[in-house]
C-alpha cells in the first residue's frame, strides 16, 4: 500500500473515533438531562391557591383538606371523585426519581422495570409491567398489573382498578407518586 492510502485510512479511522465519542455523549446528556426535575409547591401553599381560588366559597382551605381525594387525605385510601380538579400530571414524591414529572395524557402511563414501560423504576420491589394508571370518565384510576409486591393506595394494597384524586399517594416498590392538578 502507498503511503497515501495508509494516511487516509488513519485519518478516516480517527474520524470515525470522533463521531462515535460524541453520540456516545449525545445520548449521555439525553440521559441525564432528559428527565425533566419540577419543584413542587408544598401541600401548604396547594390549599393557599386553592383557597383563594375564585369560587372556593367561604368554606376555604381548612374545610377541603379534610375532603376526599384532597391532598394529604388518606382516610380509606380510596378518595371520591368529583369536586377536585381534573390531574395534569404524576408526579414522583419519593424514591430514586423524586422530582420526576409526567402528563398525563389520553392512553395513560405504565410504570415498571421494563423499558418498555412509560415510567421506568430500577427498583428490586418492582415487576416488569407493574402498575397503570388510565383515564376513567373526569378521573383517573390506577391498576395493578399482576406484580408481585402489590400496588398500594394509601396503605391498602389494590386488587381492581381504584379512583384517583390529586394528592392521594400511590406506593409502587420502595417509590410513592401522586395525581397533580398543575395549579399551584
Amino acid at each position: 500500500m502507498s503511503e497515501l492510502a495508509v494516511t487516509l485510512l488513519r485519518l478516516s479511522y480517527l474520524v470515525l473515533l470522533w463521531l462515535f465519542l460524541i453520540a456516545v455523549l449525545f445520548v449521555l446528556r439525553r440521559d441525564i438531562y432528559g428527565t425533566r426535575i419540577t419543584r413542587r409547591a408544598s401541600r401548604r401553599d396547594r390549599r393557599l391557591a386553592y383557597a383563594a381560588a375564585p369560587g372556593a366559597g367561604p368554606r376555604g382551605a381548612a374545610h377541603d383538606a379534610g375532603r376526599p381525594g384532597w391532598a394529604g387525605s388518606h382516610g380509606s385510601g380510596v378518595p371520591q371523585p368529583g369536586g377536585a380538579a381534573p390531574a395534569a400530571r404524576l408526579v414522583v414524591v419519593s424514591g430514586q426519581l423524586k422530582g420526576t414529572s409526567l402528563p398525563l395524557g389520553p392512553a395513560g402511563i405504565v410504570i415498571g422495570r421494563s423499558s418498555a414501560c412509560n415510567l421506568v423504576l430500577d427498583d428490586e420491589y418492582t415487576s416488569a409491567r407493574h402498575a397503570q394508571i388510565m383515564p376513567a370518565g373526569a378521573g383517573w384510576v390506577v391498576e395493578d398489573l399482576g406484580s408481585t409486591n402489590g400496588t398500594f393506595v394509601g396503605r391498602e394494597r389494590i386488587t381492581a382498578p381504584v379512583a384517583l384524586g390529586p394528592g392521594t399517594q400511590v406506593r409502587i416498590g420502595q417509590t410513592r407518586l401522586e395525581l397533580d392538578t398543575g395549579r399551584a
